[in-house]
């Protein structure tokens, strides 16, 4: 039996998937982006067997269907082909909003289609790499990365089945999340990373000395504000308004960590400042480790986190493990 897997938007993430089930049988490839030259190019790369101009048409007789859209087009998107989905249709989605997500299908689309949303993670070997958009896609990009896999509570369990196969045909390893805590950890990983760099542009753009210091921003500066641009502009705007609490949470943990590390340069205090920079070393290193090892220990990291959250902001030392 043949399965149609229809991709909305061809970007990286997107076009690799297309590219990643190339060599899967029984599976027929649907892709369809908003601009042609972007479909053009996923016909020549072979990503998918169809790029149809169509939207209606690419999900009319999908089984799955892959929103790999900015948040701000998933809502008119999911309008847009309601009426097309067919009975026990599965809609995945990569946006960082899974409630908000959940909340505009079950608006919108009729009953007996399902909704599951994934939480990406890449291959650590691309963790460096800045080229996005078609041409960074990859049949690999999903190997040896964790992707989450959000389901609403009333989810039906063939979904979540689906959903977790397709994570192994491409590569990946599931972790099943609740969608807050799908959620959460969006925020931190992936929003929380993109205001630091426009704070950091913001605080030193246009400050007097900016002429001569441009001239001199190098790798440092460039590693640091390249977070921004992950999502677009009008994307990255909606996730965090749209998720006040938890931005704002995470905004508070920076704020707080920054304030730590000034107060102790400002005090003279070599023995803290030295104690939470050390911390930063260790802990960059051990999660680069970590994370091209891809040897989770999830319970023991649970066990950490959820000790005593706030002893690293205040002290900058490591809560003990139980």
């Amino acid at each position: 039996m043949t399965i149609q897997i229809t991709v909305i938007g061809l970007g990286q993430l997107g076009t690799s998937i297309g590219l990643a089930l190339a060599a899967r049988e029984n599976i027929r490839r649907i892709g369809h982006d908003r601009e042609p030259a972007v479909m053009k190019q996923a016909k020549l790369l072979k990503a998918f067997d169809e790029t149809p101009y169509n939207l209606p048409a690419s999900v009319e007789k999908a089984d799955v269907v892959i929103l790999c859209l900015p948040l701000d087009q998933v809502e008119e998107t999911l309008k847009y082909i309601a009426a097309d989905l067919r009975e026990d249709a599965v809609v995945l989605d990569i946006s960082p909003l899974k409630r908000v997500v959940a909340g505009w299908f079950e608006k919108h689309i009729p009953p007996r289609r399902h909704y599951i949303g994934l939480v990406p993670a890449i291959n650590p070997l691309m963790l460096t790499e800045n080229e996005r958009g078609i041409q960074a896609a990859r049949a690999d990009l999903f190997e040896k990365a964790t992707i989450g896999i959000a389901a609403p509570a009333d989810a039906r369990p063939e979904a979540v089945k689906l959903a977790e196969d397709l994570v192994r045909l491409l590569g990946g390893e599931p972790l099943f999340l609740d969608l807050l805590e799908a959620d959460g950890l969006i925020t931190t990983a992936h929003l929380l990373p993109q205001l630091v760099s426009a704070a950091l542009l913001n605080a030193t753009v246009g400050q007097p000395g900016w002429q001569e210091t441009r001239r001199f921003a190098g790798r440092a500066y460039a590693q640091a504000t390249g977070s921004l641009g992950e999502d677009p502009l009008p994307a990255l705007k909606q996730a965090l308004l749209l998720n006040p609490q938890m931005t704002t949470h995470a905004l508070d943990l920076m704020i707080g960590a920054l304030t730590h590390l000034r107060n102790a340069v400002r005090e003279g205090n070599e023995t803290d400042l030295e104690r939470r920079l050390r911390l930063a070393y260790d802990d960059q290193s051990t999660w680069r480790k970590e994370r091209h090892q891809a040897q989770w220990q999830r319970d023991d990291a649970q066990k950490v986190e959820y000790e005593n959250p706030f002893r690293r902001l205040f002290t900058g030392s490591r809560p003990a493990k139980s």
